[in-house]
């Protein structure tokens, strides 16, 4: 049994309410919070005791969009240029990529992870190291590949890691796959590119049997099958990226201009998509948008914006092509501009929104947070996305998500508060998992 921790006079920032709460004392023991009072008795030896007068208390933060499996099967010289990228401390141990990197989100106060895109097995693996080992890195939550009709869109991810993406034929192809992924450990579902409703409909209705939730990436921006308006219909109830719902919010003209070039040649597809890039954030109708997120608050859906990814590949295109930087650098920026307008005005309505970096670098959580702050999204509305949001979505919120007793003893204690002001998300004193001092004093 684990020594028995005491968090004294410490205050607890309810993600529910939204309220700062008055100095208090937490006891966790046994991987969960156990008591919440004005005076714990911490005579008994066995209680460690922590003093965190004029701190706070929030839930472990949860990554929402991560692609682990990326850590594994590359190259020497590209496990160093990852490791660089993280600006992790400490050196560099050749073919330890995955292990430093996991252990380096605790730092950041990421105690949970859902990954959304990988092959099954090297994910259960990652899991695996997490569950007998709390300082191994954050819990995993996994959908395992992406699924999509033939042909693949992510055919070339599979030379290297196959399994990354898998092909759904049919309707009963689907319904093995879900059976499939659950005796795999999958605790959610993701699908991407190209279906048919009939195909589609049937594996969302299979997952659900299961409680497995389905989040969707409809792929290319423009000129894709699943659209959020059709998946919201089918009952998918998270999008990723906030580029997801450009193509819907279309001006009118613009949108059946776009309509009448499906089916006909990629080159005329290319040239028009080509101009709603150069008109970027003019294209949107703002009425459309809004109409949108009021559908998505009344059926309870999710966005995953992952605004920091387009913004950092903007910024350093040779990361995402080093052939041809001069080609994506504008490319980003303007899906960075635009997702940034769908989120100020997703914010107005409510939209629920989940904190995902769409990467495997440890301090991108913390951008990402920034950012939605920064674009309209309030403080108490960004931490519910990295806490109780993702807790609702995946049907795990009996555990986690609020520092409550009997949840789950995976807690951040900062400096400052995270509500005055989000950036103070960075003011981490001690994280907290399985109810062991991770990250921080001991």
């Amino acid at each position: 049994m684990n020594k028995s921790l005491a968090l004294k006079n410490v205050k607890i920032v309810d993600t529910f309410s939204g309220d700062v709460l008055p100095p208090l004392d937490i006891l966790v023991s046994d991987l969960s919070v156990q008591e919440i009072s004005e005076n714990i008795n911490t005579d008994d030896k066995c209680i460690q005791e922590l003093e965190c007068r004029d701190k706070f208390v929030i839930p472990g933060l949860f990554e929402c969009h991560t692609h682990l499996s990326a850590l594994r099967n590359q190259p020497e010289e590209v496990q160093k240029e990852i490791f660089d990228e993280c600006e992790m401390e400490g050196p560099f141990c050749i073919d330890e990529l995955d292990r430093l990197v996991l252990s380096d989100f605790l730092r950041f106060g990421v105690t949970q992870i859902r990954d959304l895109g990988g092959p099954v097995q090297i994910l259960r693996n990652l899991k695996e190291k997490s569950l007998r080992n709390p300082s191994a890195g954050p819990d995993i939550f996994y959908a395992g590949p992406m699924l999509e009709m033939p042909p693949l869109r992510g055919q070339e991810m599979n030379e290297r890691w196959p399994g990354w993406t898998v092909a759904v034929k049919s309707s009963q192809d689907a319904q093995n796959i879900v059976e499939s992924l659950l005796e795999d450990g999958a605790t959610c579902v993701k699908v991407f590119g190209k279906f048919e409703d009939k195909v589609l409909k049937s594996l969302i209705n299979h997952a659900d049997n299961f409680k497995l939730p389905v989040t969707c990436d409809p792929g290319p921006t423009f000129f894709h099958d699943i659209t959020v308006t059709k998946g919201i219909g089918l009952g998918i109830r998270c999008f990723e990226h906030a580029k997801s719902l450009w193509y819907p919010a279309l001006k009118d003209e613009l949108k059946m201009e776009h309509d009448e070039l499906k089916g006909k040649s990629p080159e005329l597809q290319n040239a028009f998509t080509q101009r709603l890039m150069d008109m970027g954030a003019e294209s949107i109708s703002i009425s459309k948008l809004g109409k949108l997120a009021d559908i998505m608050v009344e059926s309870q859906v999710f966005l995953c914006p992952t605004l920091n990814i387009f913004r950092f590949f903007s910024e350093k295109p040779e990361v995402f092509n080093d052939e041809e930087p001069e080609k994506f650098g504008p490319i980003f920026a303007v899906l960075f501009e635009v997702g940034r307008q769908i989120v100020d005005e997703l914010a107005k309505h409510g939209v629920r929104m989940l904190i995902g970096a769409d990467s495997y670098i440890p301090r991108f959580t913390h951008n990402e947070m920034e950012l939605l702050s920064q674009n309209g999204v309030k403080a108490i509305e960004v931490l519910r996305g990295s806490t109780l949001y993702p807790a609702i979505w995946l049907g795990v919120d009996d555990t986690y998500g609020s520092v409550t007793v009997g949840k789950k003893a995976n807690l951040v204690i900062l400096d400052d508060n995270p509500i005055d002001d989000i950036k103070n998300i960075r003011s981490i004193f001690t994280v907290i998992k399985n109810g062991e001092i991770v990250s921080g004093p001991n």
